[in-house]
């Protein structure tokens, strides 16, 4: 069954009596609004990829998402289908895709070892205290220059030196993530350090 759905009919969806049950829209072929057993409402998605394989993708929650809106992402799923992509496929590589998290330990296995113990320590340190508090949650792919220049200027209002050495360590990091095909970037090129005074020194006798 099929109809124009709009926000009010959405909202008196009856639930089933076990399962869900989708009300499908007249607008968007496969587009529809689903109710649980608990009343839980939500807007999902039905297509067919190129290889003949059933799928559906959850769209977003009732009342979260009008159904203007998740009308209009539909479309735009079904255009992405059109052109042989399957967006459920799309979304489980993107859960699937390391955060900045899996980028820390990565780098404790391959750069920490060849660090002197104090400079191990202090990279150490600075990823608990520092990066991964603000960072490590975040795709390595959806890192921003602007995530970076935040972050350094946080550390910068009490420690600007520090705030220099936490940057350096974010951008090996993102080294190691564009060798390794990570991200084509590095998300810490062209960030304005902190003025350093030089120390001159001096050997004694």
């Amino acid at each position: 069954m099929t109809k124009a759905l709009t926000d009010t009919c959405v909202r008196n969806l009856a639930a089933p009596a076990e399962g869900n049950r989708v009300l499908f829209d007249s607008k968007v072929a496969g587009f529809g609004a689903r109710v649980t057993k608990a009343g839980a409402r939500s807007f999902v998605l039905n297509f067919r990829t190129r290889a003949g394989r059933q799928r559906r993708v959850t769209i977003g929650s009732f009342p979260a998402w009008t159904v203007a809106d998740a009308r209009e992402e539909a479309a735009k799923l079904r255009q992405a289908v059109d052109r042989g992509e399957d967006p459920m496929q799309n979304r489980v590589e993107l859960r699937g895709a390391p955060t900045v998290t899996d980028l820390a330990e990565r780098y404790r296995k391959v750069h920490l070892p060849k660090k002197r113990p104090a400079s191990a320590a202090n990279d150490e340190s600075a990823l608990r205290k520092y990066v991964l508090p603000a960072l490590g949650r975040l795709k390595v792919t959806d890192v921003r220059r602007s995530d970076v220049v935040k972050l350094h200027a946080k550390i910068s209002a009490k420690a600007p030196i520090a705030a220099n050495r936490v940057l350096a360590l974010v951008s090996t990091m993102f080294n190691l993530a564009v060798r390794e095909g990570l991200r084509g970037d590095n998300p810490t090129e062209h960030v304005e350090r902190n003025p350093e005074n030089k120390r001159d020194r001096y050997l004694t006798a």
